[in-house]
């Protein structure tokens, strides 16, 4: 074994820390003995092998050349955690992905501001909104959103067409979206959506594994963090108010998700039933057992029958689940996938300073993490 002369003891600290991990946690990652080498390493008391710093590197997603450097690394901001009930081994993998985005909001701020751009004007312009339907209607008015646009598309993926509508509405005013992509390995119930603010660049990742119906309604709700600039990691849809559960700023976002995309004022009848459910899911794009919740909130559903009618909405939703992933192909092609993951104005503006020849094809494939030449 051929150990290191000498390692950055503050990087070792910082890179494991932007991971979210403990020095237990990491070691365990580099050896299976029941030391804790890494707090041996940050503490001075050892030096590791040069096999155990490639370990490191791959644990922590960084070059191995940082724990030589003599210059200290970003500490990473830590995003408040909303999440319910989600694994604690899939820190790593959300930290991993985080820690990807804020590297693209470093390369984009650094190039937004020195070709002029100003700074965001949407983010935080609706922080002092206090009330979801006044802040549902703000959003809706800033970024455009027609209501009944999204009523009027139909037909075959019309959920999809929905989800890419309200995209390309935030893209418009420079809001970056992405979505996590097969080699994130992080499931529904660990992450549904994040936003990460900026003042040139704000990002929102939504979970690409998750039903398209849900990414809708996610992608809403990261938009009222955004305008209230309330970072966090979410995996909530709940936006009833009994639950305690859940985070007090993401019931509220949720409800302001809720006030939006299912409005009071849509609904005129006294009660509601199993086939008006049914209608109003594909009216909508969204979920029946969303707009089943929706409408019992609003005390749109007879109370004599709820119990029975969330049964059964429930029991259709999970084999709907089960038919849905059974259907999926086998991942589709990579470079199409990657699209979709960078999101349609990170990928243009990473194309179009290549085209200008203002950086160069390698650093525009790392970047996109594909081949340049590949963008269309």
């Amino acid at each position: 074994m051929t150990f290191v002369t000498f390692i950055n003891k503050d990087n070792l600290k910082i890179a494991r820390e932007n991971m979210g991990l403990d020095t237990l946690s990491a070691s365990k990652q580099i050896s299976t003995a029941k030391k804790n080498l890494v707090s041996e390493w940050e503490n001075g008391d050892s030096l590791p092998t040069w096999t155990q710093v490639k370990k490191l590197s791959k644990a922590y997603n960084v070059s191995e050349l940082i724990f030589f450097s003599n210059q200290k690394i970003e500490e990473y901001k830590k995003l408040p955690d909303y999440r319910v009930g989600a694994e604690k081994e899939s820190d790593r993998d959300v930290n991993k992905l985080i820690n990807l985005v804020i590297k693209r909001q470093g390369w984009l701020e650094q190039k937004l501001k020195s070709e002029g751009y100003p700074k965001n004007s949407i983010q935080g312009s609706g922080r002092n909104i206090d009330n979801p339907l006044e802040l549902s209607k703000f959003i809706s008015q800033k970024l455009n959103i027609n209501f009944q646009e999204i009523k009027n598309i139909s037909g075959y993926q019309a959920g999809k067409k929905v989800l890419k509508y309200l995209i390309n509405k935030a893209e418009i005013h420079g809001i970056f979206v992405g979505k996590t992509i097969s080699y994130h390995k992080i499931e529904v119930q660990d992450m549904r959506g994040v936003f990460i603010s900026n003042d040139y660049c704000p990002y929102i990742v939504l979970n690409r594994k998750d039903a398209v119906s849900a990414q809708i309604f996610s992608f809403i709700h990261e938009l009222a963090h955004l305008f209230r600039k309330s970072e966090g990691i979410s995996n909530s849809l709940d936006f009833r108010k009994s639950n305690p559960k859940i985070d007090k700023e993401e019931t509220f976002c949720n409800r302001v998700a809720a006030e939006l995309l299912l409005p009071e004022n849509e609904f005129d009848k006294k009660f509601y039933t199993k086939t008006d459910i049914d209608n109003l899911s594909e009216l909508y794009k969204l979920s029946k057992i969303f707009v089943f919740y929706r409408l019992k909130d609003l005390g749109k559903i007879s109370k004599g029958g709820q119990d029975e009618l969330e049964t059964l909405i429930k029991k259709e939703t999970a084999e709907n689940i089960i038919k849905s992933k059974s259907n999926k192909d086998s991942g589709g092609d990579y470079n199409n996938n990657m699209k979709d993951s960078n999101g349609n104005l990170f990928n243009k503006i990473v194309s179009n300073s290549y085209l200008e020849n203002k950086i160069g094809y390698t650093e525009a494939s790392h970047l996109l993490n594909f081949g340049v030449e590949k963008y269309e």
